[in-house]
């Protein structure tokens, strides 16, 4: 996202990050990314990241998910549940 001072609040428009594209994968599988920028009413330096549900995924507790910006992938280990 392009540069700004955290802990103030996000501007209008939301910033969108500089570093694309934003991609995710929800199990293994290529979830859609349907908006990556500044998340509206949050402090500057946040990043929302919105996705679709893949089809034919099993429904669990702890499925795992992972988003990459601008060749960094999130942190390991992080899961949703999909009931």
């Amino acid at each position: 996202m392009p540069g700004g001072v955290d802990g103030e609040p996000a501007g209008y428009p939301p910033p969108v990050p500089v570093a694309q594209p934003v991609t995710a994968t929800i199990g293994g599988v290529s979830a859609p990314v349907q908006y990556a920028g500044g998340a509206p009413g949050e402090v500057a330096g946040v990043m929302q990241v919105n996705v679709q549900i893949p089809q034919g995924l099993s429904a669990s507790s702890a499925i795992p998910i992972s988003i990459r910006v601008g060749g960094q992938d999130s942190q390991t280990n992080v899961t949703l549940a999909i009931k």
